[in-house]
């Protein structure tokens, strides 16, 4: 994954971006289609993830002032709708990345040891992640995560093992 420096609001044009190229591109849209069994539970634990940060994120947040709580439960519907965001760009990133080497015919990325032992293992090719927009990753995904892991580590360590299960499941079945 390699580091975004550019502007947030660069970020929010590349998710535009992305959006219009689903809408406009055939093979990626037919890609994505085609996957509908893959992509569905994959949607489905991003907003199952979503909701748990943000629930954890309050709970770890309940025992502080009064204030901050309200401050809190204020801000919760924004962490939850930009870590949905957030996910979902990383998402269909990935799944673009993923629709462009098939639709070429060709690897989906030079493999490192970690995809080859995942490919030779596991028969998964992860392939090539898009560039992670770290400030929206930090704010709305990895803060929150933080604070569920603060209020409850099990569930914390659970999201993070469910979310690399579910890419390696994904890529183990997307042949």
């Amino acid at each position: 994954m390699e580091l975004q420096r550019h502007h947030p609001l660069a970020t929010l044009q590349e998710a535009a971006n992305l959006y219009n190229r689903y809408q406009a591109g055939a093979g990626f849209r037919a890609y994505v289609r085609g996957r509908m069994n893959l992509v569905l539970p994959a949607a489905a634990l991003i907003l199952l993830g979503a909701i748990a940060c943000t629930a954890g994120a309050i709970v770890s947040v309940a025992g502080a002032r009064a204030f901050l709580m309200l401050f809190v439960l204020l801000l919760a519907p924004f962490v939850l709708v930009g870590n949905l965001l957030v996910q979902a760009y990383l998402l269909f990133g990935w799944l673009e990345n993923r629709a462009i080497a098939k639709g070429l015919k060709h690897g989906l990325e030079p493999e490192g040891p970690a995809g080859r032992w995942l490919r030779k293992n596991l028969g998964a090719e992860i392939g090539k992640f898009p560039p992670v927009p770290w400030v929206f990753a930090a704010v709305f995904i990895l803060l929150p995560l933080a604070l569920t892991a603060a209020a409850a580590p099990k569930l914390a360590a659970g999201l993070v093992a469910a979310y690399a299960v579910a890419i390696v499941l994904f890529a183990r079945f997307d042949r």
